[in-house]
């Protein structure tokens, strides 16, 4: 789920509390909201800053090991390292007080914890550093003889293109309740990415999905852009939502797109999570050796990951959506971006202002580059595409013109699209006089009690571009959990009996009788707390593992952190002269 998907499920006293969080002191003194402080730079880096280890730990093995989660609890804490439960516990509490990671309850009780899915891309530079990668620029504009793997449109226009197909062709359902097959069919021409280009980008459709994996996700993004609905015997258009995504920037529309496809498709695989994070750091339009990508991938630290699939995987999956490009030299493949996303809610140029097309006398219409989506969309009704690329060709044609009088539109409303869309600039005679015959030799042939008048919408008036098109998640992190009590964020509540503990046992290192010591082992031991030992002149933490009672006496195995390194040792009473039990948040920390 997203943030403003998780905003919307929270009171504003809940978030108010997330910004009394030491960690967006800050970002309160800046007057941002919660909402505003997860997915701002700036805000996240003062977070981390202000994070202690613990915090930190919990935090990075999220990441590292479940990317957004959701993860159960008693998974999560399988892979704590070097931290003791309690450790990892309160740095645990300490992400949930501030809005950062979030604890679910399940129907029977189980506990899960998730993140915002958006947050990824945007916290992990601060809690993975690795070396600014040289780019490949100046030596690839030398290379000879290079095979390259050109990107596709990006998958706003190839959407584009299979909604107006769709449009064109009709909405209506079998009794089975899916497209007809000659439909997907239609709309599998409109787009570049196959079945087999999902399946080794990692995405597989639900089980008993009716439809093969690329029509699958076709479908699956446009419900959820909301740009359609599944009624009983038809998909229905939203008319004002597809208004509203059609004056998105193009770059604004692919950032959704990527951040929906980061959540839908990438779900329970961290790996390649870590890897579009990464690939997120390189600068659009500049050439990366990949070699040179992957082996940043060792910085990081992550065990068992099989990180050459899953970077194939990530780069086909960014190629066939129209965001990088593929080169293939002697020394290796070569990648870079052709757009950018906004990956990380990064500052864009100013968006390109409208361009405006160009109607020739013969029915040619030259569609620059900087063409809004919305004038697209009606070009896909009254003519055909000809070519899609940096210059766009639609063609007028009596049979397009047929078509657009099929779905409602007339010759005068044409005609006024055409000179609005042209910048005011007046169409020629020529072409005025071929649509007014053409309409006029298609009029007897046009069924008015047929017209297609709910087939291909026509938008609503103009929707300012604001950026605040509202993106869904699939919702399955929510489903059936729900989100926890921000009060039960407290460590005194995982230490049992606190109050009835000696105060002096965590005030400062002291010696005590061996019974003594075996008691604040027992209670260190419950609480999963390490303690402070005092040992040949140093002061080292130790986590006690197991109590076990010899001859008389007693031993305690556990971890001993050393500065060098940690090593498990058994250890007697007798070995150490000072003792403190440390209870993280209560009594500070190791």
């Amino acid at each position: 789920m997203f943030v403003k998907e998780w905003s919307e499920k929270l009171t504003s006293e809940t978030k108010q509390q997330f910004m009394d969080s030491p960690f967006w002191i800050e970002a309160a003194n800046r007057g941002l909201c919660w909402e505003n402080a997860v997915i701002d730079k700036l805000s996240i880096q003062e977070a981390v800053e202000r994070m202690d280890e613990a915090s930190v730990a919990v935090l990075r093995t999220f990441y590292s090991c479940f990317g957004a989660g959701p993860v159960s609890e008693e998974r999560l804490f399988s892979l704590r390292e070097e931290l003791s439960g309690a450790e990892f516990r309160y740095g645990l509490i300490q992400l949930q007080n501030a809005g950062i990671v979030f604890a679910l309850r399940q129907g029977w009780g189980e506990r899960l914890y998730a993140m915002p899915s958006d947050c990824f891309m945007l916290w992990h530079p601060f809690l993975f550093g690795i070396n600014k990668l040289p780019a490949e620029g100046a030596a690839f504009a030398h290379w000879e003889q290079r095979q390259e793997d050109a990107a596709s449109k990006p998958l706003g226009r190839q959407l584009l293109a299979a909604w107006a197909e769709l449009a064109r062709t009709g909405t209506d359902l079998t009794a089975k309740g899916i497209l007809p097959k000659k439909t997907t069919a239609k709309l599998m021409l409109a787009i570049s990415f196959t079945d087999e280009d999902m399946a080794q980008a990692g995405w597989q459709s639900a089980n008993q999905d009716p439809y093969r994996p690329a029509a699958a996700f076709l479908l699956k993004v446009s419900e959820h852009l909301g740009v359609l609905v599944h009624e009983k015997n038809r998909l229905r258009w939203e008319k004002n939502r597809l208004a509203e995504w059609f004056s998105e920037p193009e770059l604004m529309q692919e950032a959704l797109l990527l951040q929906w496809c980061l959540e839908d498709l990438l779900e329970k695989k961290p790996a390649m999570w870590h890897i579009m994070a990464l690939l997120a750091r390189l600068d659009p339009g500049t050439w990366y050796s990949e070699a040179a990508v992957s082996a940043q991938f060792l910085q990081l630290g992550l065990k068992e990951v099989d990180w050459e699939q899953s970077m194939n995987s990530c780069l086909k999956l960014l190629r066939v959506f129209g965001w990088v490009e593929l080169a293939r030299t002697e020394g290796g493949r070569m990648l870079r971006w052709t757009m950018m996303p906004l990956f990380m809610h990064q500052e864009q140029l100013p968006a390109m202002r409208p361009e405006p097309i160009m109607s020739e006398p013969n029915g040619d219409l030259l569609v620059p580059p900087g063409c809004t989506y919305r004038i697209r969309w009606e070009l896909e009704l009254i003519a055909d595409r000809k070519s899609d690329d940096q210059l766009s060709v639609w063609q007028l044609n009596q049979s397009s013109i047929r078509r657009a009088l099929s779905h409602g539109r007339t010759i005068p409303s044409i005609l006024n699209f055409l000179q609005a869309a042209s910048g005011g600039a007046p169409i020629s005679p020529i072409l005025q006089t071929s649509l007014t015959d053409w309409g006029k030799q298609d009029a007897g042939n046009v069924d008015k009690a047929k017209l297609l008048t709910d087939g291909y919408p026509v938008l609503p008036q103009e929707h300012q571009a604001s950026g605040s098109f509202i993106l869904r998640s699939s919702g399955r992190t929510l489903a059936g959990n729900e989100i926890m009590n921000h009060e039960d964020f407290r460590i005194e509540r995982f230490l049992p009996e606190l109050e009835r503990v000696p105060t002096n046992w965590m005030q400062q290192l002291r010696s005590y009788h061996h019974s003594t010591r075996f008691e604040i082992m027992e209670r260190a031991l419950s609480w999963q707390a390490p303690v402070q030992l005092s040992m040949d002149d140093a002061v080292v933490a130790f986590v006690p593992a197991r109590l076990e009672r010899v001859d008389g006496g007693w031993t305690v195995t556990g971890l001993l952190r050393e500065a060098s390194a940690n090593r498990e040792v058994c250890l007697t009473p007798e070995m150490w002269q000072g003792m403190k039990l440390v209870a993280p948040g209560v009594s500070g920390f190791v």
